[in-house]
């Protein structure tokens, strides 16, 4: 039995992030100024790397729990 479900987790960081990007796209069709570039500039651009290393990080995270949720199933006893 699965006690974790990372890629799930996953999933749903990629697709709000999807959505963040639709959003943006359709705000700066109507907001495209000085301030629209400073806020892109300052908050989503450096969201790209920090995302890519978050999903990194849990697409690391979630092998490293398979393998331990499959050393304790090999290691427990058989019932009976």
């Amino acid at each position: 039995m699965r006690t974790c479900d990372l890629e799930t987790d996953a999933a749903r960081m990629r697709d709000a992030m999807d959505e963040l990007r639709i959003a943006w796209d359709e705000a700066s069709d109507l907001w495209n100024d000085d301030v629209s570039r400073a806020f892109c500039e300052r908050f989503l651009e450096p969201l790209a790397p920090a995302f890519k290393s978050s999903l990194d990080a849990v697409a690391r995270m979630a092998q490293l729990v398979g393998e331990m949720e499959r050393e304790c199933r090999d290691e427990q006893p058989e019932t009976l």
